[in-house]
């Protein structure tokens, strides 16, 4: 119900919104929710999220001087992460950045695929439409990736429709050729890569440091721990703990 809110408050910048539809049991009981949650933030002198965007536009649009006072005060508007912004904060950036049109924004269009509070990759793609004069830099280098990396992912990502063209390039050379597999669970997964770590260790003799496992979420983790134990493989943990000293995980070791 509040994601729900949050997405009303957001289409509603323009005030003519219609509560969500979506075919369930809440549909009926949306607006008099809605309406008591209001009431009760109003009664605390409080404000969500989505109010510290929604009132400010309505407040701008009633008070034309109170608009010209915020152009002022801010002439020179920076904005990062632009593909992530939703209806609300476009309608609040331009309204500030009316009168001098002095506006950066840095964005990947491409990164817009996991869609944050009802973030619309339109704001991006229609920039150069909404600010005609604007001058586009696209920083295409890469310096972390060798080129069959970065080939792969174009080849991927430009299947979309939404986009603007784009392809990276690096110094770093072309790279060895990618190797996928597709495990049957996340287990399959995890032993596979332990063996294949120790399979290359012994094939060239390197260095158990010589070795790094990437995964998007510290969830995948503890497969991959397991496998790892299991094999005698030590490991270190970056960027967050250890699934196996994590304070719940050994509270239920000791208490077994």
């Amino acid at each position: 119900l509040l994601s729900r809110i949050s997405a009303y408050k957001n289409k509603n910048v323009e005030g003519n919104a219609h509560y969500p539809l979506h075919n369930d049991k809440y549909d009926d009981v949306f607006p008099d929710i809605y309406f008591a949650y209001q009431q009760a933030l109003r009664a605390y002198q409080a404000v969500d999220f989505d109010d510290l965007i929604l009132l400010p536009i309505q407040l701008f649009r009633k008070h034309p001087d109170v608009l010209s006072h915020y152009q002022q005060l801010f002439k020179y508007i920076m904005v990062d992460e632009y593909q992530d912004t939703n209806h609300g904060q476009y309608v609040f950036i331009t309204q500030l950045a009316d009168a001098h049109k002095n506006i950066c924004v840095v964005g990947d269009d491409d990164q817009s695929i996991y869609g944050w509070r009802g973030a619309e990759v339109q704001n991006i793609l229609n920039f150069n439409k909404d600010y005609p004069n604007c001058k586009i830099i696209k920083l295409e280098q890469n310096y972390r990736s060798t080129q069959v990396i970065l080939d792969a992912a174009y080849h991927v990502i430009r299947n979309n429709n939404k986009r603007q063209e784009k392809r990276m390039w690096t110094q770093r050379g072309r790279g060895l050729n990618i190797d996928a597999f597709i495990g049957r669970d996340e287990e399959d997964e995890a032993k596979t890569i332990a063996l294949r770590i120790e399979t290359i260790k012994q094939r060239v003799n390197a260095e158990w440091s010589d070795f790094a496992i990437l995964y998007r979420s510290n969830v995948q983790s503890r497969a991959i721990e397991a496998a790892l134990r299991i094999v005698q493989i030590p490991y270190k943990v970056f960027g967050g703990y250890e699934f196996f000293e994590r304070k719940e995980i050994k509270d239920l070791v000791a208490y077994l």
